[in-house]
């Protein structure tokens, strides 16, 4: 309010300039009572007669989204030709905020007749975008910065991979020098708050923070991006680490980031108001843009979901699509990158438990027409059990089959996406006990044909040979499907007996049919394996027992060793051998270079505190190094994208590898003498420092000596007296051997 003059005072109240005090709290009073308000634009102009009909079309628009104040529908009308006639626009107030902003996205973009679509927003947005000044001030460019080369780590002269380790507050990137030894590239100390991981292909390094993720890359590890998600606890990247997912269980709050980004930087917020209460963030990693956020998933009774498997967000192996399940209801596929419904609408799947995209190589996307998701339901009501494969974007079923006694089924697709296998765990007859049946279905195959493996124990892992083109597996299976009991930090305080069966498909011809059937190649009794690891080319295998208190054993296995001199007199259950085997206390995760040369076992502070570190074996099990570490947490190789060699050119080194090995053992020999040579020229310079050392001592000594000499203290002794020392070389030949060229 100005300031009053006494001497020219207001006639009356309505005289008083009140300006400067609306503008300073209309804002406050609206955001505390205009919440539930919404402004309908776009309606058609009607005189009196017309009115109540409008009214009436109105309220029935909205009854969907809310529900309606007694005498909260307003709609300003003006005198026009001698008639009272409505201005085109109406305000609605319901009875709660939540509902004026369902109606909003109900409402807005609605279409009444040809000549009329709704534009309907919330009141506090008129309110606050007619506030916007007329001349467009842009906000401040930021400057432009050019990125190092991503993949420099590929370049390296001597082909090592790559690992990052997180250790007390430290966090390192180190070179592998064959599992000897190794080279730190970059370490810093609270360069994560919780944890770290790698991309896809490994051109980022993501840290977790309480303002949100990190991403690193380049050769020195400089910043490339940052997504702000205050709270942030989880992050899934993309199969082609085009797009980054990430959760947090704090709701998105528009003043909250705002205070992070601090004063000046409001416009780098990247939420509106769309996005408030939100948990999940859907983000494009090349511009750092927030494509959409979503709540969690509602229940049938609209309560939210807060526990769920990750990733919750599925992609499509081409990243055209990411869908998510609503637990016993739909499944929502959107279309990325503007994550809009695929057909408008989600697909209805009533009682659905779980769903998995069809995946598929990087050499094959381009030829791919069509992805299948596959989900499956329950028995309900005496209905079977289902598992189901459909096609998207046209959400076609391709193949169906029914399941009795179904208890649960666990997706497991082969890499190349040829081959679905649903473990089922199903009832015995008297439903007291259960067993499990492997069901296969050929998904590049006319029909969709399936195969089963039915076994007498409950399969309680399985995974997939990732290059075996006979679809190689090992599952570990056992009587007693009953986890073991468990201390607060997840390790198993007893362990099981489990078997270790190995399968592959085969085909035989004869003259009369064709046969195809998985067949079993081998069977390993009596182990305490808990999870079993391939090599990412295939062929070896890892069997351990992992998160234990009572056992760590390490199991290395050759699955096409050839027991026989003759390869074609080899048996295929001969094929799989054990090469080694080997303990690592405490272990607690394990993990494969991306060469399948070398592999990290690893025992973390965040599961025990005893013996912490991590070992380096080769594939055939021999233990190259190990590392003690306190307060050691995380271990990961980084992973290396897609090879551009052509499958004929990998051929073809295959077969001149002798060729090959004999530079690689040329190389080996020249680093192996460089590091001799520089080992011998650090010893050499400690030996020149230890004479030079000594040679002042002893000059310090004689002058000291002549010194106390000379003022009596001292005398020198008699250098005739002296002894003579007399060294004699003896030499004796050992052994003499006579040779003829």
């Amino acid at each position: 309010m100005p300031e009053l003059d006494i001497n020219n005072l207001p006639e009356t109240e309505k005289d008083i300039d009140f300006t400067d005090l609306e503008e300073k709290f209309s804002e406050q009073l609206l955001e505390d009572t205009l919440d539930n308000v919404i402004l309908v634009d776009g309606l058609p102009v009607v005189d009196q007669a017309k009115e109540a009909k409008l009214f009436a079309l109105i309220k029935k628009l909205a009854k969907n989204s809310g529900k309606i104040l007694e005498n909260g529908l307003h709609m300003p009308t003006e005198s026009k030709d001698d008639k009272t006639v409505s201005k085109g626009y109406a305000f609605i107030e319901f009875e709660t905020p939540e509902q004026a902003k369902t109606a909003v996205m109900n409402l807005n973009g609605y279409k009444l007749d040809k000549s009329h679509t709704l534009a309907v927003n919330s009141f506090m947005d008129v309110e606050k975008y007619s506030k916007v000044p007329e001349t467009f001030t842009p906000p401040p460019k930021p400057e432009y910065r050019t990125h190092g080369h991503l993949k420099s780590w590929l370049l390296d002269e001597r082909a090592r991979d790559q690992f990052c380790l997180f250790y007390e507050q430290n966090l390192s990137v180190a070179w592998n020098n064959k599992g000897v030894s190794y080279d730190t590239v970059v370490s810093r100390n609270s360069w994560t708050e919780s944890y770290f991981q790698w991309s896809t292909f490994g051109l980022y390094l993501a840290t977790i923070h309480r303002q949100g993720v990190v991403l690193w890359g380049e050769e020195t590890f400089e910043k490339l991006a940052r997504f702000v998600h205050l709270g942030a606890k989880l992050v899934d990247f993309s199969p082609l680490e085009n797009y980054l997912v990430t959760f947090s269980a704090d709701p998105i709050s528009l003043e909250a980031v705002d205070t992070v980004l601090g004063l000046g930087n409001e416009h780098l917020n990247p939420f509106t108001e769309a996005d408030v209460g939100n948990y999940f963030c859907l983000w494009e990693i090349k511009t750092g843009r927030l494509l959409k956020s979503f709540p969690y998933a509602s229940n049938s009774d609209g309560s939210p979901v807060t526990k769920f498997s990750w990733p919750c967000f599925k992609w499509s192996p081409s990243e055209k699509y990411i869908a998510r399940m609503t637990p016993g209801s739909k499944i929502s596929t959107y279309h990325v990158p503007d994550v809009r419904l695929v057909s408008k609408k989600s697909l209805p799947v009533p009682d659905i438990v779980n769903f998995e995209w069809q995946p598929c190589s990087p050499d094959n996307l381009k030829n791919k027409k069509t992805d299948i998701i596959s989900y499956w339901i329950p028995e309900i009501d005496n209905q079977p059990g289902r598992v189901v494969l459909i096609s998207v974007p046209d959400f076609s079923i391709l193949r169906s089959k029914n399941v009795v006694g179904l208890k649960d089924i666990v997706f497991s697709w082969h890499p190349s996406g040829n081959v679905l296998c649903a473990r089922i765990q199903r009832y015995t007859k008297t439903r007291k006990s259960t067993f499990s049946n492997l069901e296969f279905f050929r998904a590049n195959e006319k029909g969709i044909p399936s195969d089963l493996i039915e076994c007498k124990d409950n399969v309680v892992a399985f995974s997939w040979d990732p290059k075996s083109p006979n679809y190689k597996f090992a599952i570990i299976h056992v009587a007693d499907p009953t986890p073991p009991k468990m201390n607060s930090t997840g390790m198993a305080t007893t362990t099981v007996k489990s078997n270790v069966s190995f399968y592959q498909f085969v085909r035989s011809r004869s003259k009369l049919s064709l046969k195809e059937e998985y067949v079993l190649l081998k069977t390993i009794e009596n182990k305490n394996t808990t999870s079993v690891n391939w090599s990412p080319n295939g062929r070896y295998i890892v069997l351990s027992t992992l998160r234990t208190t009572t056992s760590w054993g390490l199991e290395f296995w050759d699955t096409e060793a050839q027991s026989s001199s003759n390869p074609k007199l080899a048996k295929s259950t001969d094929q799989t051998q054990l090469l080694n085997s080997g303990e690592h206390y405490g272990v607690t995760d394990i993990e494969w270079d991306p060469t399948g040369r070398y592999v990290i076992t690893s025992a973390s502070s965040w599961r025990h505190s005893m013996e912490n570190g991590f070992a380096i074996w080769d594939f055939k099990g021999d233990q190259l190094s190990k590392f003690p570490v306190d307060k050691f947490k995380q271990v990961l190789f980084r992973p290396r994208p897609p090879s551009l060699l052509s499958d004929s050119a990998k051929s073809k080194i295959r077969k001149n590898l002798d060729k090959y090995s004999v530079d690689f053992d040329e190389q080996d020999r020249i680093f192996e003498s460089a590091a001799s040579i520089e080992q011998l020229n650090n010893r050499r310079r400690l030996y020149n420092e230890w004479v030079s050392w000594r040679k002042t001592v002893d000059e310090r000594l004689d002058a000291l000596s002549k010194t106390m000499s000379a003022q009596g203290l001292f005398t020198h002794p008699d250098p005739s007296n002296e002894m003579e020392v007399i060294e004699e070389i003896v030499e004796e030949v050992v052994e003499e051997t006579v040779e003829y060229v």
